[in-house]
Order: C-alpha cells, then sequence, then structure tokens
C-alpha cells in the first residue's frame, strides 16, 4: 500500500478510508476549558497562580534576612576576636573563663611570661612593693607538678588611725595570682616561670565599722570613715571548705588596751582563675575567723567571734549559690531576726535567744521543731544550730568554778539559771554586797533577758525577783517595788519574798558603805613566830605580800573579840568562817574587823627588863579553823 506523507505537518496521513471524528472547532474547545476548572478546581501546570497570603512571603522574607545579618555578625566578630588576638595575645584569658577547660587557649605571649624576680622589679618601676609570696596548693598537670603563687602588692602610706602598723605602713593594695609556666626551649629547674592569672583589689574596713561593736557608746562619735590598712596575708587552714581556696588579709586596730583584729576575706577559684573579695569582718574579741562545723551540711561556716566578757555572741556566715561563673560563691551571715516559720513557739524561741538567753531559747526551739516535723524548714534549723552552738558555751560558763560570787552569779544568769543564781547571792551577806555592785554595772544586759523571759512566761517568780533586785540596785528599794507592781501574776507569796530580797540587798549595800569608815577594835593576845606557812594564811588580796624585811619579825594576834560596826563579836566565831567564796569573803571579815579602813594594829610587847611597850604593827592575813580567829602581823623590831 502506498503512504502519503504531509511534509508540511511532518506526520503520516491516515488512510483515505478510515472514519475519523472531525477536529472539534476553536469555539467548542473553548466553551470545554472552563467547565473542566470549575469541575476539578486545578490549576493548569505550569500557569502561575496569585498569591493568597502575602504576609507570608514578607515573614519569610524577614527570616531569611536575619540568618543571613547573624551570619554576617558572627563572622564578624569571630575576625574581630581573631585580630584582638594577634595583637593582644593575652585577650583570650577573658574568654577561656566561659568555656570549658579543656577547650581553653594557652594564654599570654612570650613577654608576658617572667620569672618572680623579673615581676617584682615590674613591680617596683610602678611605685609598688611586693611582700612574701604564698605558694598555693599543688595540682597535678599532666606530667608535671605545678605550684602557683599568690603575690601580695603592696604600697607605704601614712595613716592616721592608731594600727599596729609604724608610719610609714606598708598595706596590701593588690592580690595577684601567678600561674607558673614551663616553656620547653627554657630550663624550668634552674629558672620558675610565672604568668598573671587573676588579681583583686582590696581596701581595708572603715574604722568606724572596726569598732561599731564595742561596748563603749563614746566610740563611734570618735572613729572615722578613713579605710584602715590591711598587712597581713594568711591562707585559712583547718576545716576551710575544700572547694575554692581561702585567704584572710588582716590588720589590727588600737583601742586603748585592746588590739582588735580586723579584714577581709578571699577566694580563689582555680578552675576559672578568679580572685574575689566575698567579706569584711572585725572581732572586738581580738580573734581572727576561723571555719567550724556548726550547722550540718557539706561546707563548714565561718564563725566572728564578737564575744564581749561573758556574753558569748559569734556571727557565723553560710557558703550559698551565686550566679556568677568565675566565683559562683557568696557568704551569708545567719540571722535570728527573720522568722523563717509561721510559729508562735519558734518565734518565743528566737525572741530568747536575740535577748542572749540562748540555753532557754534552744530548749523553746526544740519544741517547736517537734510541733513542726516535716514542715520544720532548713532556716529554722540553721537558726536552731546556731542557738545551740552560743548555747553550749553558756552552759560550760554557768557550771564551772569561779573565784568571786558576782562572777558566778553573772554567769547563771547570762545563762537563764535564775533559781540557782538566787541560791548563791542568799548564801552570805559578803556575796549580797558584790552581787549588788555587779548589778548596779551590769544590770542593764540582765535586764534584757528579764524583760524577754517575763513575755514569754509572765508568772516566774525567780525572774521577777532578779528584775526587782536589779532596778533596787540601781534606782533603790521604792523604784523597784513599782517596777514589781506593773509585773501582770505576782501572787502575794511571791511579793513578800521578792520584798525580802530587795530588803537584804539594801542592808548588805548599807553595811559595806559602813565598813569602808569603820577603824579596827580588836582585842587579843600576841605571841612572836620565827617562821610561817603562807598556804594556811589568807590575805585579803592575793599578792603574795606575806615577806618580812631585815627589820620585821612575825607576830601571831589570837582574836579574843572584836567590834564589826555594829556590836561586838566573841568566839566562837561561826558566822565568819570560810565558804564557797574566800576571796569575797575574807574581804568582807577583812572589812568587819575594821582592817580596811586602817590595817595598822597595836601590840604589847614584853621587853628584856620586864617592862611592856607598845609596837605597832600591819596585819597581812587571817587565819579561821574550828571557830578561832588569827591575825598575822609583821612589827618592826624597833618600833
Amino acid at each position: 500500500m502506498e503512504h502519503k506523507i504531509n511534509s508540511s505537518k511532518n506526520r503520516a496521513k491516515p488512510p483515505e478510508n478510515s472514519k475519523i471524528a472531525p477536529a472539534p472547532t476553536r469555539r467548542r474547545r473553548q466553551n470545554r476549558r472552563p467547565k473542566k476548572l470549575q469541575e476539578s478546581q486545578l490549576p493548569i501546570a505550569g500557569t502561575p497562580t496569585p498569591a493568597r497570603y502575602p504576609w507570608k512571603r514578607l515573614i519569610a522574607n524577614l527570616t531569611a534576612l536575619s540568618v543571613l545579618c547573624g551570619f554576617s555578625a558572627l563572622m564578624g566578630g569571630g575576625a574581630w576576636l581573631s585580630y584582638q588576638l594577634i595583637v593582644d595575645p593575652n585577650g583570650n584569658k577573658l574568654v577561656s573563663q566561659f568555656v570549658p577547660g579543656w577547650s581553653r587557649l594557652p594564654t599570654g605571649s612570650r613577654d608576658t611570661i617572667q620569672t618572680l624576680d623579673q615581676i617584682k622589679a615590674s613591680i617596683r618601676k610602678l611605685g609598688f612593693i611586693t611582700g612574701e609570696p604564698l605558694p598555693l596548693p599543688i595540682e597535678k598537670s599532666g606530667d608535671n607538678f605545678i605550684s602557683d603563687l599568690l603575690l601580695p602588692v603592696m604600697v607605704e602610706r601614712n595613716v592616721n588611725a592608731s594600727t599596729v602598723c609604724k608610719n610609714p605602713c606598708r598595706q596590701i593594695v593588690e592580690l595577684r595570682v601567678y600561674k607558673r609556666v614551663q616553656l620547653p626551649d627554657r630550663d624550668s629547674e634552674k629558672e620558675q616561670y610565672f604568668q598573671l592569672a587573676s588579681s583583686v583589689n582590696v581596701e581595708g574596713p572603715a574604722e568606724s565599722f572596726v569598732i561599731a561593736s564595742l561596748d563603749d557608746s563614746t566610740s563611734n562619735n570618735q572613729a572615722s570613715n578613713q579605710s584602715l590598712p590591711l598587712t597581713e596575708l594568711r591562707r585559712f587552714d583547718g576545716k576551710a571548705p575544700a572547694e575554692g581556696i581561702w585567704f584572710n588579709v588582716s590588720g589590727q586596730l588600737v583601742r586603748g588596751d585592746k588590739k582588735i583584729p580586723y579584714g577581709q576575706v578571699v577566694r580563689y577559684n582555680p578552675s576559672q582563675n578568679h580572685l574575689i573579695s566575698l567579706l569584711d569582718w572585725a572581732s572586738v574579741a581580738g580573734q581572727p575567723p576561723n571555719w567550724q562545723q556548726i550547722v550540718k551540711g557539706k561546707n563548714p561556716q565561718l564563725a566572728i567571734d564578737q564575744t564581749i566578757g561573758l556574753e558569748p555572741q559569734f556571727t557565723i556566715y553560710q557558703i550559698g549559690p551565686r550566679k556568677f561563673i568565675p566565683n559562683p560563691v557568696q557568704l551569708t551571715a545567719i540571722s535570728l531576726e527573720e522568722f523563717a516559720f509561721n510559729d508562735e513557739t519558734y518565734k518565743n524561741g528566737l525572741r530568747l535567744a536575740k535577748s542572749g538567753l540562748w540555753s532557754p531559747g534552744l530548749n523553746v526551739m526544740r519544741i517547736a521543731k517537734g510541733k513542726a516535723g516535716q514542715n520544720w524548714p532548713a532556716a529554722a534549723q540553721a537558726q536552731l544550730e546556731t542557738i545551740e552552738f552560743h548555747a553550749k558555751i553558756t552552759r560550760a560558763q554557768a557550771i564551772a568554778s569561779w573565784a568571786s560570787p558576782s562572777q558566778q552569779v553573772l554567769a547563771e544568769l547570762i545563762d537563764g539559771r535564775w533559781s540557782q543564781a538566787l541560791q548563791v547571792f542568799e548564801a552570805d551577806p559578803s556575796n549580797t554586797h558584790e552581787i549588788a555592785t555587779t548589778l548596779k554595772n551590769e544590770g542593764g544586759r540582765i535586764m534584757n533577758r528579764v524583760d524577754a523571759a517575763l513575755r514569754v512566761n509572765a508568772s516566774d517568780a525567780d525572774v521577777k525577783a532578779w528584775g526587782a533586785l536589779i532596778v533596787a540596785s540601781q534606782d533603790g528599794t521604792r523604784e523597784a517595788m513599782n517596777w514589781l507592781d506593773q509585773q501582770l501574776d505576782t501572787d502575794s507569796e511571791s511579793r513578800t519574798r521578792i520584798r525580802n530580797l530587795v530588803n537584804k540587798l539594801e542592808e548588805a549595800v548599807s553595811v559595806a558603805q559602813t565598813l569602808e569608815d569603820h577603824k579596827s577594835q580588836i582585842m587579843g593576845s600576841a605571841t612572836v613566830i620565827s617562821s610561817i606557812n603562807p598556804t594556811e594564811w589568807l590575805e585579803p588580796e592575793p599578792k603574795n605580800e606575806l615577806k618580812l624585811t631585815e627589820e620585821q619579825v612575825w607576830y601571831q594576834v589570837q582574836v579574843a573579840s572584836f567590834y564589826d560596826g555594829t556590836r561586838w563579836v566573841n568566839p566562837p566565831f561561826t558566822d565568819v568562817e570560810v565558804r564557797s567564796f574566800p576571796a569575797t569573803q575574807v574581804k568582807w571579815l577583812w572589812g568587819r574587823l575594821g582592817l580596811q579602813a586602817d590595817p595598822k594594829i597595836k601590840i604589847e610587847v614584853a621587853m628584856a627588863n620586864g617592862q611592856q611597850r607598845v609596837a605597832v604593827g600591819t596585819v597581812k592575813a587571817v587565819q579561821i579553823q574550828d571557830g578561832n580567829l588569827r591575825l598575822l602581823a609583821a612589827v618592826d623590831k624597833r618600833s
């Protein structure tokens, strides 16, 4: 069969006898398309669709632009950092503080690596002086042992305040940590090389801060705001926290006959090569701060002693976290001023402790803890253990043996032992007088305890008795009874008892004033003795004066009777027996004998011709045994 090819269309022409539908006209094709679109709602491939949400395109463009700008800034910052490190090789110290240790870059250039002598010379060129370097603990790095140094930088200045430092005073103004560097091309065994790792400026506390806690109302008025010099650098040893290295930079202020230490607590963080000053401190008790395990936990606490006399007072600092990567710790004082728990029993315990009644406060706090159970907060536990720390001291003082009744009573009142203190007060007239003098001088601090105890228990008669005695010793009997009338829940029996105690105090004070002017009237017989045993005699004051000159001789006087200012006292002398406080009672007896106003005594001495002469001697000591009273007198041989 012969086929015909249409050259213009380049396709085969179908056979003539084939039945083929005629091609649709152009108009029919156009009419069908819209109908098909309406049915399928699909766009024709290759045909652009108009944007329905133009804001999405805007967001996409802005996001792409932000990412592009961020990458540009990162590249620019990297280029700048690279330039800075090229110009200053030490610049990567700042960066290295905020990256893990394994990824840190080596710091510094050869110009910043020096021997210790070179470091000292460069510091001298700046006008400063270097102190004694303090070696830091050795840490193992690879196969080498590396020991770093803490170097104090000092300056000479004149100081106006009276400190333990001669003018011009060399005082520490900066601390620097130098890390040891090993150079492969140098002999590190002969020369040790170091590089500055960290530094901190230090300045002593103001004079007013140091003496603020002195028990002297005029101290603050005479103090200035001048910074005191720091002259000594030491590392905290013993129970210091294991993390970090702790240092004490200190000085001493001279105030009268006291030396008050003060200073700053500095911590070095080896992992970040960072030094920081955390705390200013001062101790009127004269003791440097020390680390103790007072509150149970991982780290010990820093205790600063502010004790005055028998009043224990410690400021306790705990280690706490801080959001500061180079040195993420801080020291926070345990405060008894803030309530950590909403419970009245707990609050009463804190009130007692704040007034100085540590043992009663501890007992109440333990009751509050038992009531709270699992709800007892950690802050309240820290307060309880701080109170317990102080209570151990006051308890030990209260049960100790004291040389005088005033000290014994004061120690017991500080510990809140009201009844035991009253027993000492009533034991002897000599006790009563001396205690009255103590209450007059120290009554203010004890009265704070009385007020706190009565707020917790208004019916305690022993506490009221001491309140009345304190008022009586300072303002008289009438004011004491007026004070008692203002107290709640006082029954008639307690009032009568307290009135008798106040009368006894008044009588003892009156007798003591009489004895100051009372002169001796003693009758007895005198015998010369060749030697004495000093341990058998009691002196009114422990002066160890039982010695004779070459012109003196000892006489022993057997007392037959003496006038005590109100009556004649005859043997047996049972009311002059020495009991618990010999020194105080001997001094009281000395006044009753009239020897306090004048210790001279006249003694009749037999002469070789049988006549009598009157010799004047000085009574030095007394002896009391089995109701007998003897005096020891030193008499001049030619008198």
